[in-house]
């Protein structure tokens, strides 16, 4: 999982904060510190499924699976079949 959060960290970095050094957490909330919005989400639907090779259905494209870097992984790990099992 740590391959996605590196290639959503420098997608975000990239090409929603257009290279401004900002310091990234894994579980930081992007949504409420205003670092992706709406038109944020949209690209980073476009950018999992074009880099991941995974179908966001619009009614995965809910808060809690965009919140923050961590839970975007997580996201992508189970809709790949690579998700940890929790028992």
């Amino acid at each position: 999982m740590a391959d996605y959060k590196d290639a959503l960290t420098d997608f975000i970095k990239q090409e929603i904060l257009h290279g401004r050094a900002v310091t990234l957490a894994e579980d930081q909330d992007l949504l409420s510190a205003g670092i992706i919005d709406s038109l944020g989400i949209l690209r980073m639907v476009a950018f999992m499924e074009e880099r991941f090779g995974i179908k966001v259905p619009d009614e995965d494209v809910v808060f809690e699976n965009f919140q923050s870097i961590q839970a975007m992984a997580a996201y992508i790990a189970q809709r790949k079949g690579t998700a940890p099992v929790t028992t």
